[in-house]
């Protein structure tokens, strides 16, 4: 077991790359930490077959390396020597601290499960039950596992679960729909007659402007500054419009010296909102995506790549793209989120059409019965179609609809994903952090429930809320009001008065501005703060209160709060 779960946490993928079939991590968790000590400090707790000897060493850990990245397989390995031997008052406390950072986990999950069963506390166990299921269904295997290493732990741990549960626990399996053919599709087009009003303000936002063929009016970016652009004090790009075409020189290098310019005509943009990108048509027709992108907020240039990838990373080179390798490729990186009903050679239709999110139409268009409706789903059913873009985990094989995506565990993924409190930092996580929330997970929330993907103001709502006016509708909806009151949130007006900015505050990445955590029952925690920094566990209030100290923001806290129970009066509107 040891061994297995030491697997399971080894492995890291870059970040912004659309996850197939034949996507393989890269860089362990190991390789991130810096200090060789703490390293074989890990590796030492984990080979160590005796329970007492294993919970002293990682007692001994956590006190020397409070802060560590590894903290959760720790608190985990911790846990489980306790319930070796006996003592499960212990095993709890450190697999709730295990499970806080990785909340995920369908090992703990199931260990938990059978823990509270034999301590006869059925409400708990019932839970990690259905969590473990749900786990299990979810998530792919660890991709460093063989199917032969794999398939007896699962049975293991979903017959835990389901002698936990009972007879009526089963949960359906996770199925891979086969790919609906070409003529299944009606196309965008097709639905603007008899939603005109969907389609007017569906075209003004940025799901249907996420790919289109370069214009004038479509590019965003001032080509003439591309030449200012400079790495490690050398000029490498110039950008230039000619006929109405806009142009990308890049300097090609080899080694150290400069072997000449590459000049790519920009064919198509990727975004339209905060930050755009151009794709180049290759002679084989393949498009590949610029590494230089345009940021309108600050108004620059930046080498995208650079920004999101781990060390190492090959694509970050300027003077490499000439090579046009898989790693530049739109079709394998971007194609997935970027554009509709993926083909194994291209896709039927440019941007995030109507059929991406409401299924394949044809028929509908022919005057049949929509294939596909939100009102008759729960809310778990609608946040799957949101997933197929908005989960950075989802591994995206082409298949039916709806799709039924599975996710690459979470710990497989870059550090540079995660806070070391173990919340979602980038947004490209903005599903995942979602699911955490217990207005998902005990509520009926789903993403319908804020957004709109079509709204009447497309072109001044860019985040497409459904009360851009009024934010606090978006929780009192189903919370009470007193809870957006005085009396609750201790702010009279003003953004510290709004639900969001404790509950939903800016801490996730977006390259360079900051987007509301979509965990959406985050509280300020000055106890994490305090453990990592505010810069590995950013805490709202110090958002605001910028010269304050982490304690006296845990007194304020102590002071002023009361901590009541924020259950929903009701349930959100059903998807549309």
């Amino acid at each position: 077991m040891a061994v297995f779960l030491l697997s399971c946490f080894m492995l890291a993928q870059d970040l912004d790359v659309a996850l197939n079939g034949r996507s393989r991590p890269g860089a362990t968790i190991l390789d991130q930490i810096e200090s060789a000590p703490e390293r074989q400090a890990f590796l030492d707790l984990y080979r160590e077959p005796d329970p007492v000897a294993r919970r002293s060493k990682a007692s001994a850990f956590l006190r020397t390396y409070p802060s560590s990245w590894l903290l959760a397989q720790v608190t985990e390995a911790a846990a489980r020597a306790s319930f070796d031997l006996g003592d499960t008052t212990t095993g709890l406390y450190f697999a709730r601290q295990s499970l806080e950072l990785y909340p995920e986990n369908p090992l703990l999950l199931a260990t938990l499960a059978a823990v509270r069963a034999n301590r006869h506390e059925p409400v708990e166990a019932k839970r990690d039950a259905r969590a473990t299921l749900e786990a299990l269904a979810k998530f792919q295997p660890p991709a460093n596992m063989k199917d032969r290493d794999w398939s007896p732990v699962r049975e293991r741990l979903r017959a835990t679960a389901l002698r936990v549960l009972g007879p009526n626990g089963e949960m359906p399996e996770v199925a891979k729909l086969p790919p609906d053919p070409k003529a299944a599709y009606a196309g965008s087009e097709a639905c603007r007659t008899c939603h005109a009003a969907q389609f007017a303000s569906w075209s003004q936002t940025g799901m249907a402007k996420m790919l289109r063929p370069a214009t004038a009016e479509g590019i965003m970016a001032d080509f003439t500054t591309l030449g200012n652009f400079a790495e490690f004090g050398q000029l490498v790009a110039k950008g230039f419009e000619k006929d109405g075409r806009f142009f990308v020189d890049l300097r090609r290098t080899a080694g150290r010296g400069t072997v000449g310019w590459d000049r790519y005509p920009i064919d198509y943009t990727i975004g339209s909102k905060w930050q755009q990108a151009y794709a180049t048509r290759a002679p084989d027709g393949d498009l590949h995506v610029i590494p230089l992108q345009y940021n309108r907020l600050e108004k620059s240039w930046l080498n995208y790549w650079r920004q999101i990838d781990p060390p190492g990373s090959e694509r970050v080179n300027v003077g490499e793209f000439h090579r046009l390798r898989d790693v530049t490729s739109y079709q394998q990186n971007c194609a997935p989120c970027h554009t509709s009903q993926l083909q194994p050679k291209g896709f039927l239709e440019a941007g995030v059409n109507c059929e991406m999110c409401h299924g394949p139409s044809a028929e509908h268009a022919r005057g049949g019965a929509p294939a596909f409706k939100f009102q008759q789903v729960d809310n778990r059913r609608a946040v799957q179609i949101c997933a197929q873009c908005h989960a950075q985990s989802a591994i995206r094989t082409p298949q039916g609809f709806p799709p039924q995506y599975q996710r690459r565990p979470y710990a497989e993924f870059s550090r540079k994903a995660f806070y070391r409190d173990g919340r979602f930092r980038e947004t490209t996580f903005i599903v995942e952090a979602f699911e955490r929330s217990k207005c998902f997970q005990q509520g009926t929330a789903h993403c319908g429930s804020c957004h709109d993907p079509h709204p009447a103001n497309a072109a001044n709502n860019p985040t497409s809320l459904k009360y851009l006016d009024q934010p606090d509708r978006m929780c009192t909806q189903c919370h009470d009001a007193r809870y957006s009151a005085k009396s609750h949130t201790q702010h009279s007006s003003g953004e510290a008065s709004r639900c969001v900015s404790c509950h939903m505050p800016k801490i996730m990445n977006s390259l360079l501005f900051k987007a509301r955590s979509h965990q959406i029952d985050d509280r300020p925690k000055p106890e994490m703060t305090l453990r990592f920094g505010n810069a590995e566990s950013p805490n709202a209030c110090l958002e605001c209160h910028s010269t304050e100290s982490v304690t006296w923001v845990r007194d304020q806290l102590k002071q002023r709060w009361v901590r009541t129970d924020a259950a929903p009066r009701s349930a959100p509107p059903a998807p549309r």
